[in-house]
């Protein structure tokens, strides 16, 4: 096998193969996806929507239609995400947020704000497909859909839960790996795919980490942070002080969260970013709050030499999409955000002459 149609998947498979180990499947949307999918129905409202949301801890909600007379399935509709919900002002209970709810909003139906045909897989797309149609349309989770039928959900945790079970397989296949330790003992003398695995494994967020990165102060308006969103089509702006330190952090739902109620979603695709969930009166005030009353301080945030697998491990467990990269100095270096994490993780799926191992310099698809 040639270098440039070598993957990282192929050579895990392969060592697997010669330790007469059966190699756990992680190739297609069935091997990775969920199918303990719970719905609602586009008859539940918004305020439904959030205590569902809320029980069970999830950011997306795939709606159906209850099946009519003689049809035995229900039918697939589409989906409503936490983003969606936010944009109708109508926050969690539990959150510290200086709007009141709008009981027009939480008396919704689904019916109204719900994603129709959202973007979705079938149950033999190939993981790095997966991987594409959820980066290059920001999207956090795609359906799995049989035709028509729901069969599950791939959500960007499943796709972190994925890269945990790769390096997972390659320290039981090569048990002297450790945090500290090469993965062979002398790489240097080792074949050229085991170089290859070996710089995929200890990969650092500096490799992978977004560097241009535009930043906003504490008095800069919300209105300024749609537009930055909107232009860079990112989610998450760092806020630094006037020494140029890194102080804080918005993201798009801190912004959704201070925008007043925007009723149902318009009928028309959207042209630009975050376009439908972004759409205000430019007139509002709420446009004009500064983000130093919205932005979130002391943010968890890692060091350029923090390796990939513990960048991940904290945005898992914290249940958090983004991690400042700072140095000692409290310098700003740059952002990883999940996506940063799942587009490594397509670098196990493509040939190594291809993905290279080289990093994304940009957020945009």
């Amino acid at each position: 096998m040639e270098n440039e149609q070598f993957k990282i998947i192929d050579l895990i498979e392969q060592i697997c193969t010669e330790k007469d180990v059966c190699p756990e499947p992680m190739r297609i949307a069935r091997d990775i996806m969920n199918t303990n999918v719970k719905t609602l129905t586009l008859d539940h409202t918004v305020n439904q929507c959030l205590q569902f949301m809320k029980g069970r801890r999830i950011r997306h909600v795939p709606v159906i239609d209850l099946p009519y007379e003689g049809e035995t399935k229900p039918y697939f509709i589409g989906v409503v995400s936490e983003r969606d919900v936010l944009r109708l002002n109508a926050p969690d209970e539990g959150e510290d947020c200086k709007q009141k709810k709008d009981q027009r909003a939480l008396r919704q139906l689904l019916v109204q704000i719900v994603a129709r045909k959202p973007k979705s897989v079938s149950p033999q797309t190939p993981v790095s497909e997966v991987i594409k149609v959820m980066t290059c349309n920001h999207i956090d989770m795609v359906p799995v859909l049989d035709g028509a039928d729901l069969v599950g959900v791939i959500t960007t945790t499943d796709l972190i839960k994925l890269l945990f079970r790769l390096e997972d397989a390659v320290q039981k296949l090569c048990p002297k790996s450790n945090k500290d330790l090469p993965l062979f003992e002398t790489p240097s003398k080792s074949s050229s795919k085991a170089k290859i695995l070996y710089t995929w494994f200890h990969r650092t967020v500096q490799e992978v980490m977004i560097e241009q990165v535009i930043s906003l102060e504490p008095q800069d308006f919300i209105a300024r942070a749609i537009e930055v969103m909107q232009t860079e089509e990112c989610r998450h702006i760092p806020i630094i002080d006037e020494q140029g330190k890194f102080i804080g952090l918005v993201s798009d739902r801190d912004v959704l969260r201070n925008l007043p109620y925007a009723g149902k979603r318009p009928p028309s695709a959207p042209k630009r970013f975050r376009e439908h969930l972004f759409a205000a009166d430019s007139w509002t005030t709420n446009s004009l709050i500064p983000l130093e009353n919205i932005m979130v301080r002391n943010v968890l945030h890692i060091s350029p030499s923090c390796k990939i697998r513990e960048a991940a491990d904290i945005l898992y467990k914290k249940k958090i999409s983004c991690l400042p990269v700072v140095d000692k100095e409290e310098n700003l270096r740059g952002i990883l955000t999940v996506t940063d994490i799942i587009r490594e993780l397509l670098t196990a799926y493509e040939p190594a002459g291809e993905a290279g191992l080289i990093p994304s310099e940009s957020g945009i698809c």
